[in-house]
């Protein structure tokens, strides 16, 4: 059995540990289209997590801002529709006030 002290000491250090890997994260938003049918296709959005964001909120603001449907599609990802990269990345830096040199676009992704 451990003491008190000890127990405590435990928990500082576990924490201390878990503040270490979360800021070890890097923050970094990557967009990118992905064609979705013949000449259709669609933005891809990836990283909003790691800035803190509400992806559900984010999702429904670029839906409203560019009169498309947008959905979160995976656990670090938004789908919106249409080729919609450069106002995007523009949205993102203005609007949701993340550093526009965290906003890589990353082309064309293949899925």
């Amino acid at each position: 059995s451990i003491s008190l002290a000890q127990e405590g000491l435990l928990l500082k250090q576990w924490y201390q540990r878990r503040v270490r890997e979360k800021q070890e994260v890097q923050k970094q938003v990557s967009v990118g289209r992905s064609m979705r049918a013949r000449k259709k296709y669609v933005t891809l959005i990836r990283g909003l997590k790691t800035c803190d964001m509400n992806l559900k909120k984010c999702s429904k603001a670029f839906g409203q801002k560019f009169a498309c449907g947008s959905s979160v599609t995976g656990d670090d990802e938004i789908t919106v529709q249409g080729d919609v990269i450069d106002d995007i990345m523009d949205f993102i830096a203005e609007e949701l006030g993340i550093d526009a040199d965290l906003v890589v676009d990353v082309g064309d992704i293949k899925d």
